[in-house]
């Protein structure tokens, strides 16, 4: 069966700010002598372990170090089957306050769709479904979303409030209406983790992360579908977990977790998504809880697959290896249910 995957990058070094690692790598890393000895360092480090940290370091950094998005989705496509889909999701970081960007929002998006048209044109059985980077900030937002969606035929619409901003500012206000008009997803980061704003403390940027900012949100868009990526993060997931043992009812559990759990439990909300993304690759500690909460006819409709590549290359279970034992643990037919089902409808297909 083809499937969905509801949560990938194809951004590359170019498309980040100079300071958005430690030390000027980003700067140094442009430099392919540098980069060669880098890889080679970190790849020599410990010898003796598969997939070392360090080693998975080196991973995602020579994934990122490339001219052009195409190399990126070529390495990702290899781990999955002829017919894969892939929503793949821009970043606009130009205003997380980390320094100068080799290439716009608008080149990284233009070459996105490049790719997109590049894959549709040649014999690969793969495609690619693109959303849109939206920030509030910019001052051309949309007539950004206008070229991309309308011009473009982007499918949905990516934001990060963890960059520094609301999800409810007025500005998204007016991206929500538009998106609920276009039919299109909303694609939410909802982790503690990931890339932040470096001006503003991480507490204030957690507050605009908070699921809890969406219940308004869709009170005021019933037909708008939104995803939580990530579903809060494995920190949550642990905290919710920690919560329980304890003895606290889910009403009073204030994970992340079980603050998107009791959305969807509410029944109020049908549009309302979480992708797996990044935090199944925690799998001894998620996936049994996972399968527990797909149990329950009320979630188990509105959760997605995704894997967040190239974000998780720096885990130590692989790609290829992570989809396996998924399907293993939850069995074909719940699988299907997250990786083809529940993507189509939040996808508006069905």
């Amino acid at each position: 069966m083809p499937i969905y995957n509801c949560h990938i990058h194809t951004f590359t070094a170019g498309h980040v700010p100079s300071g958005y690692l430690p030390f000027g790598l980003v700067r140094l890393m442009r430099f392919s002598v540098f980069r060669k000895f880098a890889f080679a360092i970190l790849r020599i480090a410990n010898p003796f372990e598969d997939r070392d940290q360090l080693e998975r370091y080196a991973n995602i950094l020579k994934t990122s170090f490339v001219p052009h998005q195409r190399v990126v989705f070529k390495k990702v496509k290899d781990y999955y089957d002829s017919g894969t889909r892939f929503i793949v999701l821009p970043m606009d970081f130009e205003f997380m306050c980390a320094g100068p960007i080799d290439k716009t929002v608008t080149q990284q998006h233009d070459e996105l769709a490049e790719l997109r048209d590049f894959i549709e044109t040649s014999a690969s059985a793969y495609r690619i479904i693109p959303f849109v980077a939206a920030d509030p900030r910019r001052g051309n937002l949309f007539k950004l979303l206008r070229r991309f969606i309308e011009e473009k035929q982007f499918r949905g619409i990516k934001i990060y409030p963890p960059l520094g901003y609301r999800p409810d500012h007025e500005v998204l206000y007016r991206v929500y209406e538009y998106a609920q008009t276009k039919n299109l997803p909303i694609m939410a980061h909802c982790s503690r983790g990931g890339a932040r704003n470096r001006s503003l403390q991480k507490e204030r940027l957690h507050s605009y992360t908070d699921p809890d900012n969406y219940i308004r949100i869709m009170d005021d868009f019933p037909d708008l579908r939104i995803c939580m990526a990530h579903f809060g993060g494995h920190e949550e997931w642990d905290l919710y977990l920690e919560n329980r043992r304890r003895g606290f009812p889910d009403d009073q559990n204030e994970s992340w977790l079980a603050k998107i759990l009791n959305i969807m439990r509410s029944g109020e909300y049908p549009n309302f998504y979480a992708d797996i993304s990044y935090t199944i690759f925690r799998f001894e500690e998620t996936a049994n809880l996972l399968g527990v909460l797909l149990s329950d006819p009320r979630v188990r409709p509105q959760v997605l697959f995704g894997s967040d590549f190239y974000m998780a290359e720096v885990e130590k279970l692989s790609e290829v290896d992570l989809v396996k034992r998924l399907r293993r643990k939850l069995g074909e037919d719940m699988f299907q249910q997250i990786a083809e089902k529940n993507p189509e409808r939040y996808l508006g297909i069905s």
